[in-house]
């Protein structure tokens, strides 16, 4: 508890770096497909590693709920994620995932520790396993980038 509340004192109004990698399964629904437009619905049930080597979020649980389609073989998602710190503070985004650039992140909101986090980042995928006959599948994706607390 001491080393969580020197956390919050130290980054309280100054910019913070992030970085880490985000593993789940992740499950998707499909709306809608032909041989041009697939239109899915995805969400994500994650952690990240007690490994991390961003301290505050080791082992941080992550709920995502999204939006996908794929245009001519090319994948795009938009939705929100939701991460739960081991203390029970959390915070909320939203991420964006465009063909051939790394995905976007934005701090929307957060409570306790969190509270008026702003900023954000970008993702990319490091891992996808096989997917599982029910549509689920595995993924890690890294992400980092910066964040203020007032």
């Amino acid at each position: 508890m001491i080393a969580s509340m020197a956390f919050a004192v130290t980054a309280w109004g100054a910019e913070m770096e992030y970085s880490g990698t985000l593993c789940g399964i992740s499950k998707r629904n499909v709306l809608y497909s032909t041989s041009d437009l697939t239109v899915l619905s995805l969400e994500t049930w994650g952690i990240q590693p007690s490994e991390s080597t961003f301290e505050p979020w080791k082992n941080a649980s992550v709920h995502c709920v999204g939006y996908g389609r794929i245009t001519q073989g090319k994948f795009s998602s938009t939705g929100s994620c939701l991460w739960t710190d081991p203390a029970g503070d959390i915070f909320i985004g939203e991420f964006q995932a465009v063909p051939d650039k790394p995905g976007i992140w934005t701090f929307l909101s957060g409570t306790g520790k969190w509270q008026g986090i702003k900023g954000g980042g970008e993702f990319h995928p490091v891992s996808r396993g096989k997917d599982f006959p029910d549509g689920t599948f595995a993924v890690c994706n890294g992400h980092s980038g910066k964040y203020t607390l007032p």
